[in-house]
């Protein structure tokens, strides 16, 4: 007996594990959904015979249109899904599977209607398990506080990412690690993840987070170490200089720029220890969007030089790997200064004060600092998109 896959989309990020389904099959059979785009001219030359399956075939009317309906409402993977549900329910009717998988059942009632059709289980690979290998802005967010949902529930057994993730995930009791880049993908299959109306994928953040499924890690308590205390409380400054991608343009856009990180430092030197936090593409996992160096680090160290680099930091520690450096660094502070993407995610999991540099980007149009920021920690994050009200609020937050 095999279990039959019915997958929705290419990228890893959204396959089904077979080693992660409970039970794990003995057998399977994989049928991806074709997408009309990838080839429309074998699209079209297929498009007779699939309507000969819907009037033909083993099925009822009644069974027909429920399968109408299931195929119709299948997000993401709608035509692809009209044209291949005939003959996949003829294979659910042919008797040889004993299960039905997919990556998750969540707008996907395709699956759950050929499980019903074949009287077998219908197993979803988000149901125990994570696997995504997408922006990290997006991991921290959606994925991250699922997988720690699963785990609280009992429920979780294991966790896929890209490389140095393990810190991330310390609570999985299985999680690997695959040398693939990072790059854009959605999370929409996620409890916190929604479907836009046009298109299956939502190309922006949800305005009001769904936390029903949603439980953030305690970093703050799990990696605190006194390695990373210092006579002065901390203070960690993260920056970004890498290509951000809208419609009018391609070019770093939400950055603190050398003179005004270097104005932000002199309103906290002298009463913190300052940690510089800005990665460079060799620390690492880097996405579709290019790291460029502007000098920023060498201005930094020259005109302060008790500031902390990461990067010295990490040669002090070269046996923590740099997420669990960030984790144990940031795990020491109360005080963080961030720029959307990312690093604006991780320090709002460490409760303490969080002042985000927010020029352009999807929290921005939805308003996530102001409207759900604080549900990673109780952190309280305030958002500014000027140079003068950067250094206004840093005053302000931090006397």
């Amino acid at each position: 007996m095999t279990t039959l896959i019915v997958e929705r989309f290419a990228q890893p990020s959204r396959r089904c594990d077979p080693q992660t389904l409970v039970p794990v099959p003995a057998a399977v059979d994989v049928h991806t959904l074709p997408h009309p785009r990838t080839d429309p001219a074998a699209y079209l030359r297929s498009i007779p015979r699939a309507l000969a399956g819907w009037v033909g075939g083993p099925l009822t009317m009644r069974e027909r249109r429920a399968l109408l309906r299931a195929c119709w409402a299948s997000g993401g993977a709608r035509w692809g899904a009209m044209r291949d549900g005939p003959a996949l329910a003829r294979r659910a009717r042919a008797g040889d599977i004993d299960a039905v998988a997919c990556y998750s059942t969540k707008d996907f009632p395709l699956a759950p209607a050929l499980a019903a059709l074949a009287h077998v289980r219908c197993d979803a690979m988000l149901d125990h398990a994570t696997q995504y290998f997408g922006e990290f802005a997006f991991e921290l967010l959606s994925v991250v506080p699922y997988a720690y949902w699963l785990h609280g529930r009992g429920e979780l057994v294991a966790t896929a990412a890209c490389a140095d993730t393990r810190a991330l995930y310390y609570f999985s009791p299985r999680h690997e690690e695959r040398d693939i880049p990072r790059r854009y993908v959605p999370i929409t299959e996620y409890p916190s993840g929604e479907a836009g109306r046009r298109h299956y994928d939502r190309f922006a953040f949800p305005r009001h987070l769904d936390t029903r499924q949603w439980a953030p890690p305690p970093y703050a308590t799990v990696y605190a170490d006194p390695r990373f205390r210092w006579a002065l409380p901390t203070c960690v400054i993260c920056n970004k200089h890498s290509e951000e991608h809208y419609r009018s343009h391609r070019e770093p856009t939400n950055f603190i720029d050398v003179e005004t990180l270097l104005a932000v430092i002199r309103r906290l030197h002298g009463r913190y220890q300052v940690v510089y936090n800005r990665p460079r593409a060799a620390d690492i996992v880097n996405d579709h969007q290019a790291i460029h160096e502007t000098g920023d680090i060498q201005a930094v160290k020259a005109e302060f030089p008790d500031v902390l680099t990461i990067q010295e930091l990490h040669a002090r520690y070269p046996e923590l790997t740099f997420n669990e450096l960030q984790l144990r660094v940031f795990a020491g502070s109360r005080a963080f200064v961030s720029v959307l993407g990312g690093s604006s995610y991780l320090a709002s999991y460490f409760g303490g004060r969080n002042v985000v540099y927010a020029k352009r980007g999807w929290e921005v149009d939805c308003d996530a600092y102001a409207g759900w920021f604080d549900r990673f920690s109780g952190a309280r994050v305030v958002a500014v998109s000027t140079r003068p009200a950067l250094l206004d609020a840093i005053a302000r937050e931090f006397g």
